[in-house]
């Protein structure tokens, strides 16, 4: 009988094993979701609010994204978060975030930076020639490494534990089917960060939902969550007067009325610290009652000065309108109407809502939030006046890129664009703070290319750098004799001047050069982890054929991906919601891809064969020309220039994963591989955007080199003898 009850017991047990498998898939399948999606949606965050408090991350380009993908490439490596991480990871996150909410009370918001040839700010640190400062420059310039190595290796710690969280789930899975669900994972992450951006709400909101996601893998550990909630709370401290737009920081300073004025007269605006603007009332009113109230008396020439070179203009379009001077001075001086282009919507809003003399609600007043090169071509009008507001964008366009998002304004193919906006004897007025910098020489000298002549150029000393150029039919005229003319010393200095191009567009860069204080941190950071990863993962088990394969994809994916993004956004607009869609959309065609493998596996022949074609009429073919297109065929062919690529791209990958034995550790050494993508993508500030597309050629050449073999029923697992993916748990102590 013992025996016989002993027999059911068993059966019974079976029967309820077998019955839980469908839950504990269900589990398993949620849990690498959710590492996947707060390993993406983190990244996003820290790469954002790392630049907008911390300034001169802004500047040091995907630094930030590079030391996540290598922290997340290190704990896939390890298949599980570090012990010790993982332990401390509460307190991780506590100095992270806490460190970066109070980086202006700690005086990390404006770092000095040894910018030679690089302007970050609006001050230098200049060396005089003696050995006593040369020796201070010297304990500066450490100071700077020690800074920025600090915050960058603590965004390796952090992410090197949610990187492992990842592995750790990944290994449950079958290697296709374990991607794509990280794959979906990475997507909503983008998706979430994206919407949050849209709503325009601030970084306790970013935190608190990443950490909600977090709970789960921390739901007995009570110390932890408690952590987690004071972060939350020592973030949640109220900070009057500021807004998150899709782009920025932004902080609105009212400056007191004169004593009689019913209403502000004047705001402040800055960005990310830094300022940006000010919203000025210089109505027929205000200036004849209190003619030397500042600022107002201050901005008043600047903004009256187009009006003084074309009178009673017709129809007049003002880029980078901001919150509205320009716009105002136009309608002041009986424009017929305006058409005004501003990329940030929430700026616009405060000037919708706080300018003295209300611009925008006037019926003459065409709004459009647009990124200034995309309102170019889409317009059909000609205008009588353009004016260039003072663009200084003061951020990135994306994380992956090293584009400002006002680099591609101020380019000579920008430039050709407006005047071909003119009308006969139209007028185009740039103002600029360039001050007596190699910034006022590439503007004078881009815009002489463009309108086959010379500008005008007048220190107006608006914000203490002001300069004003002057291109067209008023640039004939000599009407302005109270700012000294800087024409003839800005001719002087052209012979040395390199003109802004959509091929090299870096405003801000005074030659084609890597500047001391983005390579000095590369180098620094490229040696600790390497001897790093040497200590933890053995190199030689990385330095197989499979593994060379898949970081060599890993690094041609990352700069595929940059050169996507910063076409596209040449072509479409610096917007937000450009980035984040083309982000999402390479996302979106990886899963695509590896989705087709699991079902129908390709020929990497093939797939390589139609990637190198594809990379080749890229090269030969840039976005650009695509401009002149109708809208849907423009989007038809743009996305296939831009998606091919990626697809067979991410065919190959999926192809070479499906037979890895571990899949976890596979997708770390891609990881690495992308963040070597992310070191080279610097090399486009000395040879311009067509070198990603040379680069990703050469390295996606090398990954195909490194194939052991294209056989398809071999695969990477059984490559060549002795040649194991995997790496022992020893290894790994």
């Amino acid at each position: 009988m013992s025996d016989t009850n002993d027999a059911v017991n068993q059966e019974e047990s079976a029967l309820e094993a077998a019955s839980d498998l469908p839950d504990r898939a269900a589990r398993s399948f949620i849990l690498l979701f959710l590492t996947s999606f707060v390993a993406l949606y983190f990244e996003l965050v820290v790469i954002r609010y790392l630049s907008t408090e911390i300034r001169v991350f802004a500047y040091l380009k995907n630094l930030a994204l590079i030391a996540s993908f290598f922290g997340i490439g290190l704990g896939m490596l390890i298949e599980r978060p570090p012990r010790v991480l993982k332990q401390v990871f509460p307190w991780i996150a506590a100095v992270l975030f806490t460190l970066i909410t109070f980086a202006p009370a700690l005086k990390l918001t404006h770092l000095p930076v040894p910018a030679s040839g690089y302007l970050m700010f609006t001050t230098q640190f200049i060396v005089p020639g003696n050995l006593r400062f040369l020796f201070a420059y010297v304990l500066f310039f450490l100071l700077y490494l020690a800074v920025i190595s600090g915050f960058i290796y603590l965004v390796v710690a952090f992410f090197t534990v949610l990187g492992g969280m990842v592995g750790e789930h990944l290994k449950s899975f079958p290697s296709l089917l374990g991607y794509g669900v990280n794959l979906a994972g990475s997507l909503a992450g983008i998706a979430a960060f994206t919407a949050l951006s849209f709503l325009g709400l601030p970084p306790v909101i970013w935190i608190l939902i990443g950490f909600l996601a977090l709970v789960p893998f921390y739901f007995r550990q009570r110390l932890a969550l408690a952590v987690f909630a004071l972060i939350v709370g020592v973030m949640a401290i109220p900070q009057p007067h500021t807004y998150w737009s899709p782009y920025y920081r932004i902080t609105l300073t009212e400056v007191p009325p004169p004593t009689g004025w019913p209403h502000p007269a004047a705001y402040f605006v800055d960005v990310n610290h830094d300022y940006h603007q000010k919203m000025l009332d210089l109505s027929p009113e205000f200036t004849a009652r209190f003619p030397n109230a500042e600022p107002n008396l201050s901005g008043r020439p600047t903004y009256e000065l187009p009006y003084r070179l074309v009178p009673n203009p017709g129809r007049v379009l003002v880029v980078g309108a901001g919150t509205g001077n320009d716009v105002a001075a136009a309608l002041r001086h009986g424009a017929t109407h305006v058409d005004a282009v501003e990329i940030d919507p929430f700026i616009l809003g405060l000037g919708r809502k706080y300018h003295p003399e209300h611009p925008y609600d006037s019926p003459r007043v065409s709004v459009f939030v647009d990124d200034a090169r995309a309102f170019f071509k889409k317009t059909t009008q000609k205008y009588d006046l353009i004016v260039f507001a003072y663009l200084d964008s003061h951020t990135m366009v994306t994380g992956f890129s090293s584009i400002r998002l006002d680099n591609y304004v101020y380019t000579l193919e920008s430039f050709r664009e407006a005047r071909s906006l003119l009308r006969d004897n139209g007028t185009l007025v740039l103002a600029f703070g360039g001050g007596k910098t190699f910034i006022s020489d590439r503007l004078f000298g881009t815009l002489a290319q463009a309108f086959d002549a010379p500008p005008r150029a007048y220190a107006t000393g608006y914000d203490t750098t002001g300069v004003v150029f002057v291109e067209g039919k008023a640039a004939d005229s000599n009407v302005i004799t109270d700012f000294p003319e800087v024409s003839e010393e800005l001719q002087s200095h052209q012979g040395s001047t390199i003109v802004a191009t959509d091929h090299w567009p870096f405003l801000y860069l005074s030659s084609r050069t890597l500047p001391v204080a983005i390579w000095s941190i590369l180098v620094l950071f490229l040696f600790f982890a390497t001897v790093f990863l040497k200590r933890e993962v053995p190199l030689r088990r990385l330095a197989t054929y499979k593994g060379r394969h898949l970081f060599f994809l890993g690094a041609g994916f990352m700069l595929l991906e940059t050169k996507g993004v910063t076409e596209l956004s040449l072509l479409f607009g610096s917007t937000w919601i450009v980035n984040a869609v083309v982000i999402a959309g390479f996302l979106v065609m990886g899963l695509l891809a590896n989705t087709f493998i699991m079902f129908r596996p390709i020929s990497r022949r093939v797939a390589y064969a139609v990637l190198f074609t594809v990379l080749a009429l890229g090269m030969f073919v840039p976005y650009s020309l695509l401009g002149a297109l109708p809208s849907i065929a423009k989007v038809l062919a743009s996305a296939t220039l831009a998606g091919l690529p990626v697809l067979f791209s991410g065919l190959i990958f999926s192809r070479s994963f499906r037979d890895v034995t571990r899949p976890s550790q596979a997708l770390g050494i891609n990881l690495l591989g992308a963040v070597v993508g992310g070191v080279l993508e610097n090399l486009v500030m000395i040879g311009g955007t067509p070198i990603l597309g040379i680069a990703a050629f050469l390295l996606y050449g090398l990954s195909a080199a490194f194939i052991p073999t294209l056989s398809p029923e071999i695969g990477i697992a059984g490559a060549s003898a002795g040649e194991d993916l995997s790496l022992s748990t020893s290894d790994l102590s």
